[in-house]
């Protein structure tokens, strides 16, 4: 969620810049439904992102069938561009759909280019998702691959302190399940030998 929230904000802010700079004023506001535009009201603003700010708003209410039914509509717009398929995994994720989601971001992967940014953020929840499914060897080569990816290029705004950490607990959870394994193993090998005991005892 405060990933999405933050991108909207950005969004919003991206927008708004985009009309002031391209026109030299500040926007105007339009009314409710109506498509958003420059300032001099010539312009509006393009139908890809007129369905993400939709998918946005449904997204921030928790209506994710609604963000979902956005985003998809964005995607038709502009099937190559990745904010969008980043954008409808994220309301996959949050209504429960995991490999939904899994699925939205490879392809945006697909497309992303030259947008370091988003490149960045789209391999840092694959990570994050592997981990979450307790795929911890493929959680780790994800945050590998993130690691060296935000250390290579550091204008993808990355967090390159978060791959170490992660790959840590990650350790610390793979040896935590591999000795509980052993010790169910021990306590099933006596529960065993204690059964075929009290079979012996009985004859």
């Amino acid at each position: 969620m405060r990933r999405l929230v933050l991108t909207v904000a950005f969004l919003g802010s991206a927008l708004v810049a985009q009309a002031s700079f391209a026109q030299g004023g500040a926007p105007k506001q339009a009314a409710a439904g109506e498509p958003r535009r420059d300032p001099r009201g010539i312009k509006g603003i393009s139908p890809f992102w007129e369905a993400v700010k939709k998918g946005d708003n449904a997204y921030v209410a928790r209506d994710y069938d609604g963000a979902i039914a956005a985003y998809q509509e964005a995607i038709t717009k502009e099937p190559q561009n990745a904010l969008g398929h980043y954008r409808i995994g994220e309301a996959q994720l949050a209504k429960g759909q995991p490999q939904e989601a899994e699925a939205a971001w490879t392809a945006g992967l697909r497309y992303v280019g030259a947008n370091h940014a988003l490149r960045a953020k789209l391999l840092f929840v694959l990570a994050d998702l592997k981990e979450q499914q307790k795929a911890y060897d493929d959680a780790t080569a994800a945050w590998e691959k993130y690691e060296g990816f935000v250390r290579d290029q550091p204008q993808s705004r990355g967090y390159p302190q978060t791959p170490a950490e992660r790959k840590k607990r990650i350790a610390a959870w793979k040896k935590l399940s591999a000795d509980y394994a052993e010790v169910k193993a021990r306590i099933q090998k006596r529960l065993e030998e204690a059964d075929e005991k009290a079979r012996k005892s009985a004859k």
